[in-house]
């Protein structure tokens, strides 16, 4: 063998050991809702490979609801930022990790993390200016945290309009996010109408998130019908959308619209069968009296989201279900 033939082989017989993921990989596992699956590549890929950053991002993405893989995962990101310290997927993952840490603790706790997951949003934000979820996340620390902990609404605005200056209509979307934070639902609506959907995918995919958030939050703010009529042109729109079911059959309860609401929320578990409806589902069966189902759908919903303050609830009504002994 000839020895060019041998430093060929030498050099490029590492690079193939380290070769890092593509998006391809793992997206259309997650548009199916195949957490566990996105999780088992993801981890198959990072044992070959701790600095395979997409893989680390995806690990992150499917990690958050679960106290202990988001630790495992924790570990993981940190190892790839010290690898790859201008990595603007590792840190915006370990920022991800650490606000869903945050989201589940008390405010004691919230406030120990702020400062690094407002730390990892910015450095991902400065490595990648485009990064759309990175932006997007920034924007949602911004106006969640309080302002000791640097939460503003005008720097959300600021960000979103720095999104806009490279992609106008993702920074639209950012900018649908501080109107619904600002409850001013009527701006939102109306600059979300003036997105048609398109051939770009991130596009179509952040409309209906946009369209989604609105309508969440004016179940929120107890405007039922208008969720309602919402989530109906949702679901129509995008028939497997399994959120926008989910969302349908949350307003059709609050409505108190019992089998309507049954049908919505089983029909987004047929999609996604861990989405979270079995909580709701679980309070729709309990009010039409279905001991039974109601029961069922608390047991499920806490073999998937065993703590927070809607497993404590299910906990509750779960003992009140159930009889003594």
């Amino acid at each position: 063998m000839k020895f060019s033939t041998l430093l060929l082989l030498a050099t490029t017989i590492p690079s193939l050991a380290i070769a890092q993921s593509t998006e391809a990989d793992f997206q259309a596992l997650l548009k199916e809702h195949k957490n566990q699956e996105v999780e088992t590549l993801a981890n198959a890929r990072i044992a070959k490979n701790a600095s395979d950053e997409i893989a680390i991002w995806y690990l992150a993405n499917v990690s958050t609801n679960d106290k202990t893989k988001r630790e495992v995962a924790i570990t993981k990101t940190d190892t790839c930022i010290a690898a790859l310290p201008k990595s603007a997927r590792c840190h915006h993952a370990v920022g991800m990790l650490y606000g869903a840490a945050a989201l589940s603790s008390g405010p004691l706790d919230m406030m120990k993390y702020a400062s690094r997951i407002k730390e990892e949003f910015l450095l991902a934000v400065e490595l990648d200016p485009g990064n759309f979820e990175a932006r997007r996340d920034l924007t949602q620390y911004y106006l969640q945290a309080p302002g000791i902990a640097g939460g503003s609404v005008r720097k959300a605005i600021n960000n979103a309009d720095e999104m806009g200056k490279i992609n106008p209509v993702l920074g639209k979307f950012l900018r649908s996010d501080v109107h619904v934070y600002e409850k001013e639902f009527d701006q939102a609506e109306t600059l979300l109408a003036g997105i048609k959907p398109g051939t770009d995918e991130q596009t179509n995919d952040g409309l209906t998130q946009a369209w989604s958030s609105l309508g969440f939050a004016l179940i929120a703010d107890k405007q039922y019908a208008k969720a309602q009529a919402l989530f109906a042109r949702l679901v129509v729109a995008e028939p497997n959308n399994a959120a926008a079911h989910f969302g349908l059959g949350r307003a059709q309860l609050e409505s108190n619209a019992l089998d309507a609401a049954i049908a919505s929320l089983e029909h987004a578990l047929r999609i996604d069968s861990k989405l979270g409806a079995h909580y709701r589902l679980g309070i729709a069966y309990q009010q039409k009296g279905d001991k039974p189902k109601a029961i069922a759908a608390y047991q499920q919903f806490l073999s998937y989201v065993p703590a927070g303050k809607s497993a404590d609830d299910a906990k509750k009504r779960l003992a009140e279900l159930k009889p003594a002994g």
